[in-house]
């Protein structure tokens, strides 16, 4: 069993960065969707149509529109919506559906992943209109913090923003996780403790299941070390809950729904937030939407899920997406360190540095690979039936080129959220 969840883990490519360490948890996610009508039976089910990309689909994989996710999301307490990190459709989506949830003057309230609840005061100063949209990244000390580019999350603040909802931190802050990593709970201030949730949640065994078989992919993780796999646990167990005390502490400020913004792997399954939910709040009426990347269609991973293929914003200037035979270049940014190695929309690449690119994580195996080797990261790229090389240069270190005064941000590999594997379990998530 776990051979198979590693299996198909390494096929996922979204990315969730804990601080100190990777934290691989995703959606459901494949290459490039199958449209083809499934035999009845145990085979996976199919979505009924041809989605575009940010469509919503039922769990019967049929089209919804967002004024229909909309409707239905009015009954519930909490709408649980994840993504990853780097995709922007799936925060395109995102910013949709918090505008059509809150220009009604009906009242909700925005929880997020990305930042600390030590960061409260500057998001309610945001919301009072003392700290400006321009300067609300310096005031999160966003780049320190959560890292991923702001611009993929600015207009979820401006919408908010504009149409008077609340905002808050739901994390435990990165320096104290970092710590936890390294030391566990001993090595915390009494200050440092008093920002953990007041209840840890264990994971559930279907969790754990997969938390084990991301452990094993870490090769500074030693797996079979028990002390390390609680510590592991622990960290997840802590992040899970402190977000869900959180949205709880909002839904009971407020009186109006909560939109949570986190990770897939938090939402998917039940599996991380919600089981915490519930926990602290038995009565919750919780809806979960999952970024659905194509391919196999599980319909108990969410409530209800959104057309997103497999996406990377990278910092050499370039968006990527996973596909069956390699990895597409969407769009470069003119330039960018990528345009300045000659990548083009449209290229694919098909293999990095020896790798063979089956997908986004393959790319995170080819980072690691030259960034060890101290070599530079080279593309093997197929355009218009033909093939070249395509060197991007060192990763963390600017390229060489005949622009230095437009020297691009150092690169590093993109880190996998892989696929989950849903595992049989009694226990109930």
């Amino acid at each position: 069993m776990i051979e198979h969840i590693l299996r198909t883990a390494r096929k996922g490519a979204m990315w969730l960065c804990l601080p100190g360490l990777v934290l691989a948890l995703g959606a459901c996610v494949k290459n490039a969707p199958e449209m083809q009508a499934q035999p009845i039976g145990d085979a996976p089910m199919a979505v009924t149509f041809l989605p575009q990309k940010g469509d919503f689909i039922s769990n019967y994989g049929q089209p919804l529109s967002l004024a229909e996710v909309a409707a239905m999301a009015k009954g519930y307490d909490y709408i649980l919506i994840g993504e990853g990190h780097r995709n922007p459709v799936d925060h395109k989506v995102q910013q949709a559906l918090l505008e059509a949830l809150s220009d009604n003057g009906e009242g909700l309230s925005m929880g997020l992943e990305m930042v600390g609840v030590d960061r409260q005061q500057e998001l309610d100063d945001f919301c009072k209109g003392q700290v400006s949209l321009d300067g609300l990244p310096e005031e999160l000390d966003w780049a320190t913090n959560w890292g991923y580019d702001f611009g993929l999350f600015r207009d979820h603040f401006a919408i908010a923003k504009d149409n008077g909802v609340p905002v808050a931190g739901l994390n435990v802050p990165s320096a104290v996780v970092r710590k936890i990593t390294k030391d566990g709970l001993d090595g915390l201030s009494d200050e440092e403790k008093a920002l953990l949730p007041k209840e840890i949640v264990p994971p559930a065994t279907d969790q754990r299941a997969f938390l084990n078989a991301v452990m094993a992919m870490h090769r500074n993780k030693d797996a079979k070390d028990e002390k390390e796999r609680e510590r592991f646990y622990l960290v997840q167990s802590i992040w899970d809950s402190k977000m869900a005390e959180q949205a709880v502490r909002l839904r009971n400020q407020y009186d109006w729904p909560v939109l949570v913004i986190a990770g897939a792997g938090h939402v998917e399954y039940g599996w991380g937030i919600a089981k915490r939910i519930r926990w602290f709040d038995p009565a919750a009426r919780i809806l979960t939407i999952m970024p659905w990347r194509g391919g196999e269609f599980d319909s108990e991973a969410g409530d209800l899920f959104f057309y997103s293929p497999d996406s990377y914003r990278s910092r050499m200037g370039m968006v990527l997406s996973g596909q069956a035979d390699g990895i597409l270049v969407e769009s470069v940014s003119r330039g960018s360190r990528a345009a300045r190695a000659g990548l083009r929309p449209g290229d694919m690449l098909i293999e990095a540095s020896g790798i063979p690119l089956e997908g986004l994580f393959s790319l995170h195996m080819a980072g690691t690979k030259v960034h060890d080797a101290d070599e530079p990261l080279v593309f093997t790229v197929l355009r218009g039936g033909q093939t070249f090389t395509a060197d991007l240069g060192k990763l963390g270190k600017s390229r060489p080129d005949k622009m230095p005064e437009d020297k691009p941000e150092p690169e590093s590999a993109p880190k996998p959220e892989p696929k989950t594997v849903k595992t049989p379990s009694s226990e109930a998530r």
